[in-house]
Parts: structure tokens; sequence; C-alpha cells
């Protein structure tokens, strides 16, 4: 990443959290920290314990994609992945470090490229099959419920929510499968991309360029083979995704739970997990860093109707922990694993001096 793009990256990133800042204050919903104290013990540790079971899940899909490749890899390498991508995903606009900083952690771990770009395909993969099939029942489901928002006067169904979601997973399906099994649809893309790119991009090479998504979508067609083929140890990783995923968009409504101390209803939940699809969607169309602002907004949008006076409290308790709480754990650990990588190479360094130094005598 140029100087430029990191300056551009960390002034955006202050003025968005700014925004946010004033926004939280105007709305009155910094005030709500001081109902903090009303909240249980054991519901912090119940809503911090629910938020490293989905991370967990989401490494234990990561752990048994890289040990395909790496039968040596080990469950801490996951996390250590997790943490990398998670952080670059919510310093920068548009999610853009998420892959070039996996990237640099394989590559520190010893995969090379064809490796690194398999273990980030087969995640892919396996998320882009689980969801639609996740969207189609919670759009049955809230069409037989007639599940809706309410976003002021407007009543808007929660199915088309569902919908956009099987669309978007399906579409980046089959066209992933396209690129990967029809030369034909592959250099129809690659001509709009170069054409694109070219536009926006002083110093582009059209040949290098081509030749390299080439060479990517062969070892996407390697990984998906091997997917195919070894369908079934593949199973625990969809079941994984399954429960990440019920269990990250039920969150919202376990905290709302630990604010009011109600009981659980499953229709509430099923309803909750609706309402968070919704927000997520929100939060994804405007390319702020970690959804700063547009995460806040949309919760509050979203979830008013339903929470109530919970909901100030609420999104403070969901964004401190799904976010603050998160990235604080990812710096840390890049901080420790940078600090390791430096004394190695020190030691490579002065090994290597003092090998040359016994050579000279």
């Amino acid at each position: 990443m140029s100087k430029k793009k990191i300056i551009f990256n960390v002034i955006f990133f202050i003025v968005v959290t700014g925004l946010t800042i004033f926004y939280l204050i105007s709305s009155n919903v910094i005030t709500s920290i001081k109902e903090i104290g009303k909240v249980h013990w054991w519901g912090f540790i119940l809503i911090v314990g629910i938020l490293f079971s989905y991370v967990s899940l989401d490494c234990f899909i990561i752990y048994r994609n890289m040990k395909q490749i790496k039968p040596e890899s080990n469950y801490g390498q996951a996390y250590g992945l997790y943490f990398m991508g998670n952080l670059g995903s919510n310093v920068t606009p548009w999610k853009s470090a998420h892959f070039p900083m996996i990237g640099y952690y394989l590559k520190k771990k010893g995969f090379n490229t064809e490796e690194n770009i398999s273990v980030m395909a087969t995640n892919q993969m396996i998320y882009s099959t689980i969801l639609p099939v996740l969207y189609t029942i919670f759009f049955i489901y809230s069409i037989i419920r007639n599940q809706t928002l309410m976003v002021g006067d407007l009543n808007v169904p929660l199915f088309i929510f569902c919908l956009v979601g099987i669309i978007t997973n399906v579409g980046y399906f089959t066209a992933l499968m396209l690129m990967m099994y029809n030369l034909r649809f592959q250099a129809f893309i690659l001509k709009i991309e170069v054409k694109i790119l070219k536009k926006f991009k002083k110093e582009f090479d059209p040949n290098s360029f081509t030749v390299e998504k080439q060479k990517k979508m062969e070892i996407y067609k390697i990984s998906a083979n091997r997917m195919w083929s070894n369908f079934k140890y593949n199973i625990p990783s969809y079941i994984a995704y399954v429960l990440f995923m019920l269990l990250s968009f039920g969150l919202p409504y376990i905290i709302y739970l630990v604010i009011t101390q109600n009981g659980f209803k499953i229709e509430e939940y099923m309803y909750c997990f609706l309402l968070c699809q919704a927000s997520s969607y929100v939060t994804n169309i405007i390319p702020s860093p970690g959804g700063i602002g547009t995460a806040e907004f949309s919760f509050l949008t979203v979830f008013q109707a339903f929470m109530g006076d919970a909901v100030n409290l609420a999104v403070i308790l969901y964004r401190s922990t799904t976010f603050l709480f998160l990235v604080l754990i990812d710096f840390i650990f890049f901080t420790i694993f940078l600090m390791k990588n430096t004394l190695e190479r020190k030691k490579e360094i002065d090994g290597k001096n003092l090998n040359n130094s016994f050579k000279n005598e």
C-alpha cells in the first residue's frame, strides 16, 4: 500500500470517527452509557462468549482449509489469519486491506502465492454455498410470517433483504464458476475489467493483469475441484458456517435480552436475525472503515421499533463488543506478530554475520 493511500485511510478514519461521535452525542446515544451499570456481570460474559464462539467457528473453517493444503497447520494459525483479516477490514474503506493482510500473514507462515489464494478461495466458496440456502429458509419464513420493518412511516417487507442476499450470493457464485470453467466468459469479463482499469490507473499493464487473473482462476478451479471431490471433508465446515451465521446475526437479540432481562422467544430471535441482515446490507453499502457511522445509524434505524428504549444501550454494547473490543485484540495480535517477525529476522541477520565472520577468519 502506497504512502498516499495510508495517509488517505488514516484521515478518512479520523473524519468518519469524529462524525460518528458527533452523531451519537446529538442523538443522545452516548448518555445511555450510564445505564451499563444495570447490566448484570453474567450478561457481559454471555455477550463476549457468543462473540468468541462465532469467531472460533469461522476459525474452524479456516483451519480445515489450511490443513488441506498444509497438514502441519494448527488452530492458532487460523485465529491469526482471522485477526489479521479482520484488522485489515476494519481500518480501511471497502475492507480493501482484508486480503492483503491475510496474504501477508500466510506468506510469513510459509504459504506460497498459490497456496495463499487456495485458502481464501475455499473460504469464499464455502460461504457462498451456504448463504443462499440459509437466506432461502429465512426468505420463506419471512413471507409466511409476513415480517416487516418499520422505517418512519414506511413498512418494508423483510423478505426483500433475503431476496437480495439470495440474488447477490447466487450471482457471485455463478459468475465465479463461469470464470473458472468457461474460458469464453472469463475472457469477456477480463476485457471489461481491463477497459475499466485503463481509465482509472495511469500505470497499468493489461497483459500482466490478464495473465495474473487467469492464473488466479486456475487456482480457484483446482480448489473447487478439491472441494467437490472431497465433499464429506467439508461437511463440518458447512455446519460451522450455519452456526456462525445464527450466532453472529443473533447477537443483537441476545444483547437485547441481557438489557431487558426478558425470556428467549424463538420467533423474536428469527425476527431479529432478519433485522440484523437488513442492518448489515445498509452498513456494507457505504465504505466507511469498520462500518463506523453507518453501522450505528443502521442499527438504530432497524432495531428502534423492536427494542424501543433499549436500542441506545444495545448499539453501544453491540459496537463496543463486535468492533472496538475485537479490533483491539486484532491490533494487539498484529503488534506481537510484527515484533516476533522483527526478532526472528534480527536473529537470522546476526547468524549470517557470525558465519561470515568465521569464514573471514
